[in-house]
């Protein structure tokens, strides 16, 4: 019995021993795997400028092999974090930050090169940077800034992924945080398009117009979470490190001024939210940026540099993050793996507006000056930013349409413009000068954009001192074409000054007139147009000049009218042509036909330094004309040395040439003086007095300002007589 039950037991233990034996082997390469690495999620806040250092984060990281498997990002930390999540490496990112035009880039307005030539005609150009934008029934708008250079920036390094299901397929996984002002909370944007994410969460408020999407009014993310450790962390991170600023704290001499106060009002509930995130974080790098503040855009070498440095300071707690160069590279080889290349150049196969007319305007357009042909991107951009400024819509993001379904090539989405639009730009000229009318003037440029509506606008110009009055023109060109018309009103009361050695007369004449004209061309540069101008003059006393009275009455003037202008600025420019005039036939009283035209050029020759050359022509072929209807000339810009209207000219021919040296920087007071020299000469009949010839040699300085540039001349005539002029306005 007994030997019975062994035999029992060693049958058992045979098949246990065997089960024992499997086991060992299967958990033995177990034991021996390398543990699975710990996950790494970084988070990224917000700053403005600083933002820059986290490139420099990134950098430290990549040259010391620690590797990023979850980026969240907040306002330019969004912009940062989502570069580098489409495949860019810290020193691209590096070239981005130092060669973008940041001035440019944040500016609330479009580049006066890129607006419509019809807002750049000599009566109703801005000479000064200054916009102020009215939203409907002239109530504020939601924000002063669209926008659209920052759209095409983040179109421009994300357009392979189009439409994204998830965030989680770009190369690095991604998510940025907004505000959502209907619901009060922060949004985590984490599908759809891309470029309008990074807008979301960079959109300031009060600053840059808010995106809409859907019921959800997106703003700037730092308001609820300006440093997302929280999404990291959810996205899937074991360790998640927080990227943050510490800057100089403000003292009680620095919070003296109103704008002080609400700056460091605004920033408090910002630092707070950030600094509870931070205590959620397993290592948070600190930043100290010093005197640099979220102004310091000029300074992104500085601000890597500073990022750089607050990495390396926490190398004790990075080091062990660190991979071996055999995984490191296997790390970046995965990467690269999911990174999308879009084609260099490509067809522009749809466009896209949420406004019907919008819709079938711009497409019109857009494949009118496009074609089919492939085209490079600066080509597209170059398109889209003066049909965005011609528009006044706040922007378009474009990207590469790859589905099978559809054709490939670049795909445009226009934003809705979310009401009308009046954009108003106040102007104060002043020319004060010796023995010459004191002249002051403060205009309002205005112009009212329907809401339902693609290029049509209202523009009207204002003006309140030495010549008061007032114009407006309804300009509608036709479904995208180059065609317009363009109806208008003109009320003004002008000065002239007739001299007689040192004394001097003024006399006035009151306009009143209509217009019509039709035309073409409604890009950025060039415009045609005929047309009629009819109305009535008055003047304040019968002047009679070479045997011409001057009366009181009707005229018609049918005319044609051009303008070429590329330049730079409508103040003081560095680079451009601008070729403006017109030629007719005024039908009034004593008929005349008559030809002006005004041209200048500047061309850089240096970095700060720029030459240019003007020059004037006007006639009346001949014909001798009353007072009222001579050229005056004389003054800023036409013969400087001179008196204002000085001399009176059947006509004229003039030129100039000089140079402008920009070398000098005032941070202190953000101002940038200009330096110019130049000479003019002009040919004048002046009727019964003959034909005289005056020259005149100048020397300047002009400091540009948002209502116009400043500047202070001394000019000698050709006898060598001197003459000092302050002047605001344009140059």
């Amino acid at each position: 019995m007994r030997s019975a039950r062994i035999g029992d037991a060693r049958r058992l233990l045979k098949p246990a021993v065997s089960l024992l034996l499997l086991m060992a082997c299967l958990l033995l390469p177990a034991q021996t795997q390398a543990p699975k690495r710990k996950t790494v999620g970084l988070a990224l806040s917000g700053g403005s400028a600083l933002g820059l250092a986290h490139i420099g984060v990134l950098k430290y990281f990549e040259e010391h092999r620690i590797p990023i498997d979850y980026v969240a990002g907040t306002s330019m930390g969004g912009l940062v974090g989502g570069f580098y999540s489409t495949g860019l490496t810290s020193a691209e990112l590096e070239r981005i930050a130092t060669q973008v035009d940041w001035a440019d880039m944040l500016s609330p307005n479009p580049r006066f090169v890129d607006q419509p030539v019809v807002e750049k005609q000599s009566w109703n150009k801005a000479v000064g940077s200054l916009t102020l934008y009215f939203g409907h029934r002239v109530s504020l708008p939601i924000g002063i800034n669209p926008g659209q250079s920052l759209a095409l920036l983040f179109s421009r390094y994300t357009m392979a992924y189009a439409n994204l299901n998830s965030f989680d397929e770009l190369p690095v996984p991604f998510r940025c945080v907004a505000t959502d002002l209907v619901s009060s909370s922060a949004e985590v944007l984490d599908r759809g398009s891309l470029p309008q994410a990074l807008r979301a969460t960079m959109a300031l408020p009060g600053i840059f117009t808010p995106v809409i999407s859907g019921d959800k009014v997106l703003v700037d993310g730092g308001l609820v979470e300006n440093l997302p450790v929280e999404p990291a962390r959810a996205m899937g991170a074991d360790i998640v490190i927080a990227v943050m600023f510490v800057g100089k704290r403000a003292s009680v001499l620095e919070l003296r001024s109103l704008g002080s106060v609400l700056r460091q009002t605004i920033s408090l509930p910002v630092v707070e939210n950030e600094q509870r995130s931070a205590a959620l974080a397993d290592i948070v790098i600190r930043v100290q940026t010093g005197n640099l503040s979220g102004s310091s855009y000029q300074s992104s070498a500085a601000l890597i540099q500073k990022g750089y440095e607050a990495a390396e300071s926490r190398s004790a707690e990075l080091t062990p993050l660190a991979l071996p160069p055999q995984q490191w590279d296997a790390y970046l080889a995965a990467r690269r793996q999911r990174i999308r290349y879009a084609p260099s150049e490509g067809p522009l196969v749809a466009v896209y507006s949420p406004q019907p007319v919008v819709q079938h305007d711009a497409e019109h357009q857009a494949h009118r000056e496009l074609g089919t042909a492939p085209i490079g991107r600066e080509d597209l951009e170059f398109v889209l930013t003066g049909m965005v400024a011609a528009s006044g819509l706040p922007g378009a993001y474009y990207e590469w349409q790859d589905e099978a379904s559809k054709p490939q090539g670049y795909r445009v989405e226009f934003l809705r413009r979310p009401g009308g639009v009046l954009l108003v730009r106040p102007q104060f000229f002043y020319q004060l000068s010796d023995d010459e009318p004191s002249r002051g003037a403060l205009g309002l440029g205005a112009t009212l954009i329907a809401e339902n509506t693609y290029k049509s606008r209202y523009l009207g110009q204002f003006n309140v001192g030495y010549d008061p009055g007032m114009r407006a023109e309804y300009y509608r060109p036709f479904d995208g074409t180059r065609y317009f018309i363009t109806p208008g009103i003109f009320v003004q009361r002008y000065n002239d000054n007739l001299y007689s050695g040192p004394a001097r007369t003024a006399f006035q004449r009151v306009r009143t007139a209509a217009s019509f004209y039709a035309g073409a061309g409604n890009g950025r540069f060039a415009q045609f147009r005929v047309g009629v101008l009819a109305g009535y003059d008055s003047y304040s006393q019968p002047v009679t000049t070479d045997g011409v009275a001057a009366q009181d009455g009707g005229f018609a003037n049918p005319e044609a009218a051009w303008i070429y202008n590329t330049q730079d600025s409508g103040g003081l420019p560095s680079r451009g042509t601008l070729v403006e005039g017109s030629l007719g036939y005024s039908f009034r009283g004593t008929s005349f036909p008559y030809l002006k035209n005004h041209f200048s050029a500047f061309h850089p020759v240096a970095r700060h330094a720029s030459v240019f050359a003007e020059s004037d022509a006007a006639s009346t072929f001949g014909k001798k004309v009353s007072f009222f209807d001579q050229f005056p000339y004389g003054g800023a810009r036409e013969l400087d040395a001179f008196r204002y209207q000085e001399f009176h000219a059947n006509t004229l021919v003039s030129g100039s040439a000089g140079g402008l040296l920009r070398a000098l920087s005032i941070r202190r007071w953000s101002i940038n003086p200009e330096f110019a020299a130049w000479y003019q000469v002009a040919r004048l009949d002046l009727g019964s007095q003959g034909w005289q010839t005056h020259q005149s040699t100048s020397l300047g300085i002009f400091i540009p300002s948002p209502i116009g540039t400043a500047g202070l001349t001394l000019s000698f005539t050709e006898k060598g007589k001197a003459r000092v002029r302050l002047l605001l306005g344009s140059f």
